[in-house]
């Protein structure tokens, strides 16, 4: 079966031109043999059409198709262009959908097509080549020079407006190709230009018939080579609209033209390749795509869309060529006979130009390496052809990187088997899965195509297992390591074994203890008293170590498992020593490799170096990796003569709790070892110290210093944290919440060596404190106590009051407390001496206590050593400190009454001063809390005799805040109040005496010498707010409607003279603003009986109708009176308006319309004339016969103020000719242009 008997092969053009739509006997072979893909005519129909049509629902604009070499880019352009110059081509177009689409551009344009390579500017080719055009189509217009136009718009506007007279139903479609390589070829102020230019194009395309298409290689506006003028390109895709050929219509293409297939056809290639489909990961689910585009792989055309270089012949051409080679050629029925993406590289090394590419040619040089050396040295010649397509794929794979040959990136084994489609005779008899089966042959394949070539030219990204062609790898790095790792000797292997412990063990940031040593001072967990102990890591055995000072806790030794060295084991109890026993192949190369590849990087240089090193750490994390893994089984540890592998030392040991790790980390190589040290040396720490302090928070050589800060900070009064408690606790400080060094061992011995000294002597550091410098304890035998630990007890002892501390230009006793947090830890640690401190002042004391209101007995108690007179003197000193802060705090803003401030700003200040004094003093003896502090006491009698007046003053302050709050609301009412009644009202003025003489009162109080206490005001207060109600009530009652006179307004809002009245101001001639001011001083009567003397003394206003005399006045006199007043004025106005109407009907003019009036109308208007008196009641017919009657009438309305204005023109005084004057000149303007008789005039 051949190749041609499976597709129906039609050849395509080689290349297809856009000028080729010119030629008269081409164009019905572009049209009807341009085949389009669903979603091309999705696209073509719903985007590309529409833009080209004269639809003025469209925002037209330019429109760039964008397709690669070879995609049917110029194919589609010729054919869209020749559909929209004859409607004849529209019906032979493939598609039904973009047949229909088409009907709206068929036939309606002049089309013109160019190609552009030229060194013209874009704006000189386009006009250029649109004035030829348009000479030939009988047109005569010319565009202007470049250096004479502001706009391009207006040129085309008048181009398409010449156009228009001759062909007035037509648009001009210019189409343009190799529009790209024109912009690429443009140096930067000319493309920007250009840019404008094009944007300018778009832009004209929105309001013409005129229309641009152009093709180009790649989107434009997403490209890379144009970002040095990105905000000229961002302009100009505003007005573009850009159509994209994509891979699945590239596809669609080789199915429906290349490789087009009958029924029978895709039974028979469904049938071969089925077989095969088991040993790819996907062929099964992508069949049909597989059969549809036999025999090329599907995954041809994706690599084409990748290639980074500018192939003229495209996919379509190559692939065509590629099947017209195998046409009549057998399908092979031992392998998959498809075409896939390696057989391109045959295409690519077939042309001489693009060796000399930069971004090619090292590519095809390096494959040429490859696939000689394959040819002739591959040792296994039945895996050849396989590695020859390997060594293809790769190379075509390294031209699709996006420009960059050398980036580390590639296919995977996997992937290579199935976008090759690679197999092997006999791979279906090996017997398991067959796709794992070629996938082992594949990487098999690869491995030999490396030894091959020494290891040169491929490598495997890091991390993954994609495999790539690397330009750079000339040299086989890893052989050269293989060759020096084999002469190795075990010296340097131990090296390397240390070298990966010591990262391991994190020492790779840490300078040694001693140079020339691999020595490290080093911390281990005391688990038992959760506190790091001080001793030393050495990678060697006990006889090769230095004798390292200072002496320390313990020594862990790391010995050479290579070439152990010979030394005795002493069984002492600070010694733990680890071997490594497990050696397997796996560490032995990785310590090898690693040696080898640091031997070799001390000789290289430049890029070798760099790659060895590289080398040398990945061996390195391969030796880390092994170790962490395997320690448990690989390690032995020995200590105290006996030796075990490291697995059964922690045998019912939680790790992961020893090494305190939380839920999400991971325990390390170091943390065991760290766990193993510690439970080995557990007991050796108990015999060195066996009363040091246990700890409830890990105590480290890092947060150590912070720990003691937060302990230090406390003893002087700042906050008490956990980090705190944590030490005070375990050195015995405190009693519940309570710091009491009374149950401390540490304390308490230093207190039993100060007492065995004289009376006024001192205990020297140096009694307290042995050892060399770099390591001193207090009582090493028995405490071990470090000095920062001793310091803390110290603090504590000054804290009690019991010691003094002397440190370098200071000493510290109980009142110096809070200093102590403020020197340095350093300092602290070397202190002088400590001294007890000096007696308790039993006078001062006793004063002290009388000025607290205390009895003055507690002094002698205290000086007995009671700790009650302490406790009762914190009380009273808390409660002193609290009624100072409360009076400071409440002076701020209530030392003022009725509005009235009741200190002058001296008294103001000088109160506030007493206040601050007594404030400071008071919590200056909040420190001495114990007995032993109170030795420390520094004040005076005179103190106490100043503080005596400040305490004064706070009782005086206390006594007036008293005063305010108990007067205070009444007298914020009568404020009020005095707000509410006018300035007039008898009891405004009987206030404000009122106020003055209670204000004399409290002032005379306040500066009085005497302490009898004088009567308060709050009677004469409260008499005047009683005096207030009385007055309101009384306001309120005149300005307020009753329950009756309620009843009497609602009567009158309803009666029938007002309802009359209402419906004679739907005549245009009555004065309504009569009617308005009547009805508004009715309703501004107000109505109110609800209130109470209950809810007046709550609040000076009524809580109903917010009645404020000072507001309100009462122009009609009382409320009740007002009614009686606009009862009558009702009746007056009703008449006069009567009398209005009566008089204007006489008027021998208006009667002269009654002939008019309808008969009804007419004897409405006659029986009013005879009675004189209004209908009642007044309806709707009787007010329309009225002003119909009265329409010859024009209504002048006038103010009383225009009046008054016009009569004081020209100035008063004025004479009566004057005056007469000035009205004749306001009637006359009034009345100018009007027939006067008719006229009547209305005052508002």
């Amino acid at each position: 079966m051949r190749y041609g008997d499976l597709i129906q092969f039609e050849p395509i053009e080689s290349v297809i031109q856009l000028l080729d739509a010119n030629r008269p006997d081409e164009g019905q072979k572009l049209v009807s043999t341009y085949v389009i893909s669903d979603e091309m005519a999705e696209r073509l129909a719903k985007v590309m059409i529409p833009q080209l049509s004269f639809d003025v629902a469209v925002d037209h604009k330019g429109v760039l198709v964008v397709g690669n070499y070879g995609t049917g880019k110029s194919h589609l352009m010729s054919v869209l262009s020749l559909v929209a110059e004859d409607a004849s081509y529209q019906p032979m177009l493939r598609h039904p959908k973009v047949a229909e689409a088409a009907e709206s551009i068929a036939g309606k344009f002049k089309v013109h097509r160019i190609e552009i390579s030229s060194e013209m500017s874009l704006r000189e080719i386009v006009t250029g080549e649109l004035m030829v055009f348009l000479d030939k189509l009988g047109v005569d217009y010319a565009f202007p020079p470049a250096d004479q136009v502001v706009n391009n718009k207006a040129a085309f506007e008048a181009m398409m407006a010449a156009f228009a007279e001759v062909y007035p139903d037509h648009g001009v479609l210019l189409v343009v190709d190799e529009l790209l390589d024109y912009l690429r070829s443009r140096k930067d102020h000319a493309l920007v230009l250009d840019l404008s230019f094009l944007r300018e194009i778009g832009e004209v395309c929105k309001h013409l018939r005129f229309r641009f298409v152009a093709g180009v290689q790649e989107a434009v506006f997403d490209s890379s080579r144009f970002e040095h003028v990105a905000d000229s390109l961002r302009r100009v895709k505003d007005r573009f609209t850009q159509v994209l050929l994509a891979r699945q219509d590239v596809s669609f293409v080789v199915a429906e033209r290349l490789l087009k297939k009958a029924a029978d056809q895709h039974h028979k290639i469904r049938a071969y390749l089925t077989p095969f489909a088991r040993f790819y990961g996907d062929m099964n689910e992508r069949m049909d795509e597989y059969v549809r585009l036999f025999p090329v792989h599907p995954d041809y055309i994706g690599t084409f869309e990748r290639l980074v270089f500018t192939e003229k012949r495209g996919a379509l051409v190559t692939i065509r060529d590629q099947i017209q080679a195998v046409l009549d050629a057998e399908v092979p029925d031992e392998r998959p006979g498809l075409i896939a993406y390696d057989s391109f590289w045959e295409t690519v090394t077939g042309n001489s130009v693009l060796r000399s590419d930069p971004a090619i040619g090292p590519v095809i040089k390096v494959s040429d390496v490859l696939a000689g050396r394959v040819k002739q040295a591959f040792t296994r010649p039945a895996y050849r052809p396989m590695a020859l397509r390997l060594i293809s794929a790769l190379s075509v794979h390294r031209l699709t990187t996006g420009g960059d040959i050398y980036v580390p990136i590639g296919p995977t084994a996997e992937e290579l088997r199935d976008t090759l489609c690679l197999f092997q005779p006999g791979i279906e008899d090996m017997g398991g899965e067959p796709a794992a089966d070629l996938l082992v042959m594949v990487q098999t394949c690869l491995r030999e195509i490396l030894k091959t070539v020494n290891g040169q030219f491929i490598s495997k990204a890091s991390g993954t297992d994609q495999v790539y062609l690397d330009l750079k790898k000339d040299i086989d790095y890893d052989a050269q390591i293989d060759t020096r790792a084999d002469a190795l000797s075990d010296d340097a292997l131990d090296r390397a074994y240390f070298s990966a412990i010591r990262q391991l063990m994190e020492r790779t940031d840490e300078t040694t203890y001693i140079s020339g040593f691999q020595i490290w001072q080093y911390q281990i967990e005391w688990q038992d008293r959760r506190v790091e102990r001080i001793g030393y890591l050495f990678f060697g055995a006990p006889n090769d170590r230095p004798t390292a000072q200072p002496p320390r806790d313990f020594y862990i030794y790391f010995i050479q498992p290579f070439e152990p060295p010979r030394f005795r084991d002493e069984h002492l109890a600070d010694e733990v020593f680890f071997r490594l026993k497990g050696l397997d192949d796996d560490i032995r190369h990785s310590l090898s490799s690693y040696a080898a590849a640091l031997d070799l990087a001390s000789t290289a240089s430049g890029n070798a170096k760099a790659i060895y090193l590289s080398k040398a750490q990945d061996a390195l994390r391969a030796m880390s990796k092994w170790l962490q893994e395997k320690q448990m089984t690989a390690l032995e540890v020995t200590y105290g003569g006996k030796t075990k592998p490291l697995q059964d030392w922690v045998r019912g040991v939680s790790l992961r709790d020893k090494a305190r790790l939380g839920a999400d980390e991971r325990i390390n190589f170091r943390d065991v070892v760290n766990v193993v040290s510690g439970l080995a040396l557990g007991q050796h720490f108990s015999d060195l110290a066996p009363e040091y302090p246990a700890f409830s928070v890990l105590v480290t050589e890092t947060n150590r210093k912070q720990l003691i800060a937060s302990a230090l900070r406390h003893l002087a009064g700042g906050p008490r944290t956990k980090d705190a408690v944590a030490i005070l606790d375990a050195l015995g400080m405190l009693d519940g919440d309570r710091i009491d060094l009374g149950a401390s061992p540490y304390a308490q011995e230093v207190l039993s060596r100060l007492k065995t000294k004289g009376h006024g002597q001192v205990l020297n550091r140096g009694e307290l404190l042995e050892g060399n410098p770099d390591s001193e304890y207090f009582a090493p035998n028995r405490f071990r106590l470090e000095p920062d630990l001793l310091v803390t007890v110290l603090a504590g002892l000054v804290y009690a009051g019991d010691i003094v501390l002397a440190i370098t230009g200071d000493k510290i006793d109980s009142s110096k407390l809070a200093q102590l947090a403020d020197h340095p830890q350093e300092d602290l640690k070397a202190f002088k001496y400590i001294e007890a401190p000096k007696e308790i002042n039993v006078a001062v004391l006793r004063a002290l206590f009388e000025l607290l209101g205390l009895s003055p007995g507690l002094a002698q108690l205290a000086s007995q050593g009671s700790e009650e007179p302490v406790k009762q003197l914190q009380q009273a000193v808390g409660e002193l400190v609290r009624r100072v802060l409360a009076a400071s705090t409440d002076m701020q803003g209530r030392l003022a009454f009725w509005g009235q401030p009741l200190l002058r700003d001296d008294e103001l200040r000088d109160w506030r001063t007493r206040l601050e004094g007594l404030k400071t003093f008071t919590e200056a003896l909040s420190p001495y809390n114990t007995v032993g502090k109170l030795k420390n006491l520094r004040i005076r009698s005179d103190d106490i005799d100043t503080q005596k007046k400040n305490l004064e003053c706070l009782s005086a302050v206390e006594a007036l805040l008293a005063l305010v709050a108990e007067l205070g609301p009444t007298a914020a009412y009568l404020s009020q109040a005095e707000l509410v009644l006018s300035g007039d009202h008898p009891w405004v003025a009987q206030a404000q005496a009122t106020r003055k003489a209670v204000l004399d009162e409290v002032g005379a109080r306040l500066r009085a010498t005497s302490n009898t206490p004088a009567p308060s005001p709050a009677s004469r207060l409260l008499q005047l707010k009683k005096d207030y109600v009385t007055a309101y009530v009384a306001s309120h009652s005149k300005a307020r409607l009753g329950v009756t006179e309620d009843k009497t307004k609602s009567a009158l809002r309803k009666d029938p003279r007002l309802v009359a009245l209402r419906a004679l101001a739907g005549i245009s001639l009555m004065p309504t603003s009569q009617l308005t001011a009547f009805e508004d001083r009715l309703a501004g009567l107000k109505s109110c009986y609800q209130l109470t003397d209950a809810e007046l003394t709550a609040s000076p206003v009524c809580p109903h109708c917010a009645f404020k005399p000072a507001n309100e006045s009462l122009p009609l006199g009382l409320a009740a009176n007002a009614l009686t007043q606009l009862d009558e004025e009702l009746d007056r106005l009703l008449a006069a308006w009567q009398q209005t109407l009566l008089d204007n009907l006489e008027d021998p003019i208006i009667q002269a319309n009654f002939d008019l009036l309808k008969p009804q109308a007419r004897g409405l208007i006659q029986a009013f004339a005879t009675s004189r008196s209004l209908p009642d009641p007044v309806t709707p017919g009787f007010v329309s016969a009225v002003q119909e009657s009265l329409s010859g009438l024009e209504k002048i309305a006038v103010t009383s103020s225009d009046i008054k204005q016009a009569l004081l023109l020209g100035g008063s005084p004025a004479t009566p000719e004057d005056l007469r004057k000035r009205f004749e000149t306001f009637l006359s303007d009034r009345c100018k242009g009007k027939d006067t008789s008719k006229l009547r005039f209305v005052v508002e």
